[in-house]
């Protein structure tokens, strides 16, 4: 790890409280190893003070915390303000490398994408993050030793391989871990299931940190919260990505999904009676350029059901 890393990395524990006195001491040594010159890449006088005493406010509340596991022992108090010194002087002289290092890892930067719409993501490492309607991405500016995102929605992912930092999408149930590969997540809050597609390589699905399952291509989990369990399916892997070339793809969804679809897609809101329509499961693969007329007239060729608009609201029966 580069030593402008490892700064950045120790700065963020001291923050979270984690931060150990190894490193704390690793950070003191390498302050007494280079000989540095005051840079100038504050705005100007002010600011350079005001970081320099946000950063000695939380020294002091963190140097009474810090404590050595192992053994409980503590650091010896010269020790804790020399650690305080180097880091104060890391702000004050190391000038703009390790704190713009800190700051890009630091920086969280999120995509949302209104109704119709979809968006394409190059991420920092190359990779490239495809969103459905209705999705929301959280993502780093710059990824740091593991590139981790946030995912609410659909995204399909392109992931460049990366031996030494893994790719990690986080949802609100399951977390997926990659090196390189591709794959559909589909997480939306409002619907019971999360699921998770591989296009081409191999990906390990955790349940928070909790291992599920290990996918590879063309394999679909798909995890239920309301049972807290998950199954493990075959999907067509020329339908995995459709969504992102423009077509509407779902292949045995419950009404609430066909429901959460249509109203990203195009703006609407459905109501209908989960109970009344939980009985089908809807397979449905039609353009995107359709009015959503068209496609509830699709369904309702097929299905018995039937439906009233009124601006944006549409009413959503099961015929008797």
């Amino acid at each position: 790890m580069r030593d402008q890393d490892k700064i950045a990395q120790i700065i963020t524990r001291l923050e979270t409280g984690t931060c150990t006195p190894q490193e704390l001491e690793w950070l003191h040594e390498w302050y007494q190893s280079r000989d540095m010159q005051t840079g100038a890449v504050f705005r100007d006088d002010a600011h350079r003070l005001q970081l320099q005493s946000d950063m000695l406010q939380h020294i002091h509340e963190q140097l009474d915390e810090v404590q050595v596991p192992s053994t409980g022992s503590v650091v010896p108090l010269y020790k804790k303000w020399w650690t305080a010194a180097a880091v104060l002087v890391l702000v004050v002289a190391t000038g703009a490398w390790a704190w713009h290092s800190y700051r890009e890892t630091h920086t969280l930067l999120i995509a949302e994408v209104g109704p119709g719409q979809q968006q394409q993501i190059v991420l920092s490492d190359s990779s490239r993050v495809w969103l459905n309607a209705g999705a929301r991405l959280k993502y780093p500016k710059v990824f740091g030793d593991i590139r981790t995102v946030e995912l609410e929605g659909e995204g399909f992912f392109e992931i460049q391989q990366d031996a030494h930092r893994p790719f990690e999408v986080h949802t609100q149930e399951l977390n997926v871990q990659v090196l390189g590969t591709s794959f559909d997540v589909k997480a939306y809050s409002m619907l019971d299931e999360t699921q998770v597609t591989v296009k081409t390589g191999m990906v390990k699905v955790l349940h928070h940190q909790t291992g599920l399952d290990v996918l590879s291509a063309n394999d679909q989990l798909t995890y239920s919260r309301s049972a807290q369990q998950y199954m493990k399916s075959k999907a067509d892997n020329d339908q995995i990505n459709e969504w992102a070339s423009g077509m509407i793809s779902l292949s045995q969804a419950g009404f609430a999904e066909v429901a959460l679809t249509l109203e990203n897609q195009y703006g609407v809101h459905i109501r209908f009676n989960p109970a009344e329509m939980k009985q089908y499961e809807y397979t449905l693969r039609c353009s995107k350029h359709l009015s959503v007329s068209q496609v509830l007239d699709i369904i309702s060729s097929i299905h018995p059901i039937q439906y009233d608009i009124k601006d944006n609201e549409i009413t959503v029966h099961r015929k008797n």
